[in-house]
């Protein structure tokens, strides 16, 4: 997503309260633009996912605000917005896993593989038309006064309040954000020498995203310095995401009853050892970017640098 502001425009525009009501909206506006396309079922799936992702960052930037936002109604405000990114995620989920059988039956050569490759294709598709009901019941009618109430009335405040917040203030709180952000990600640390600890190893995912999240909106503040650990959790976040994928597929085509047909066993069979040949190596590289962001000390570094720039 495009970035909204400059470190230039952040020296002029100095208020905590200006700067939360840019974040908000900006975030908002890329959330609601999306659900028309999505709402359009085109055969397009990057609406689904733009509007998945900006949920999130939506939720994040709340996250950041929040000991200046009403605080019941943020939490409804979250509630809400996360209830759609699940309902989205569920469609994205599908999306991704018709997008690598369809790749993966490219690639084949024998007849009676593609056949029932296409077969087990049909029936993803026919849950993905499930999901698609699910998405249309979370957004048609969606409007931000019925779905998100308050939320332009305190953005409208925030935007005209007086600059009362000192930038201090802001700092030490998102330092403490940070740190717990870091915190959360360590947590899971223990986990990843086993590959088979799957949820752990989605919960870091998680964690490294709202590391990630957190560090994109504050880069005004603190200037480019922070874009290493941007890219060090983007990288940690896409390779986690190729193994969850891959171990979500791999959970799904296990559940397939297994057929009189041998020739579909047979399909099954190869598609799951494609999954789990592609999911080692996922992991493997994985194992090798946190390797690589261990000896270079990138954590250890952000927590003294955040500290840094409080106290300087």
């Amino acid at each position: 997503m495009r970035k909204s502001f400059s470190s230039s425009i952040m020296r002029n525009k100095a208020s905590l309260l200006y700067y939360s009501f840019k974040s908000i909206s900006n975030y908002l506006k890329y959330f609601v633009q999306e659900r028309k396309d999505v709402l359009l079922v085109s055969g397009d799936i990057e609406p689904v996912h733009r509007m998945r992702v900006a949920s999130r960052r939506l939720r994040a930037a709340l996250n950041v605000f929040n000991n200046i936002l009403p605080r019941q109604k943020a939490k409804l405000w979250k509630k809400e917005i996360s209830r759609i990114g699940q309902v989205l995620g569920r469609a994205r989920e599908l999306d991704m896993h018709i997008k690598f059988l369809r790749g993966v039956k490219k690639r084949l050569k024998k007849d009676s593989y593609i056949v029932n490759i296409e077969l087990i294709i049909e029936s993803l598709e026919i849950k993905r038309g499930q999901a698609q009901k699910q998405v249309e019941r979370a957004l048609t009618g969606f409007e931000i006064e019925k779905n998100l109430p308050g939320l332009k009335a305190c953005l409208r405040e925030l935007s005209s309040e007086a600059r009362r917040h000192l930038k201090n203030k802001f700092y030490n709180r998102d330092s403490a954000l940070i740190q717990e952000r870091l915190d959360k990600l360590f947590e899971f640390v223990p986990y990843i020498s086993n590959p088979q600890n799957i949820h752990e190893l989605h919960q870091m995912r998680i964690a490294a995203k709202n590391l990630r999240y957190i560090l994109e909106i504050l880069k005004p503040w603190y200037g480019e310095w922070v874009d290493k650990y941007i890219r060090a959790c983007r990288d940690i976040q896409d390779v986690l995401g190729d193994v969850h994928e891959l171990d979500v597929l791999i959970e799904l085509l296990s559940g397939f009853v297994k057929a009189q047909d041998k020739e579909f066993n047979h399909t099954l069979e190869y598609l799951l050892r494609e999954c789990v040949h592609l999911r080692n190596n996922a992991y493997k590289k994985f194992i090798r970017v946190w390797n690589s962001t261990q000896r270079r000390r990138m954590w250890v570094k952000l927590r003294w640098e955040i500290l840094g720039f409080v106290f300087s």
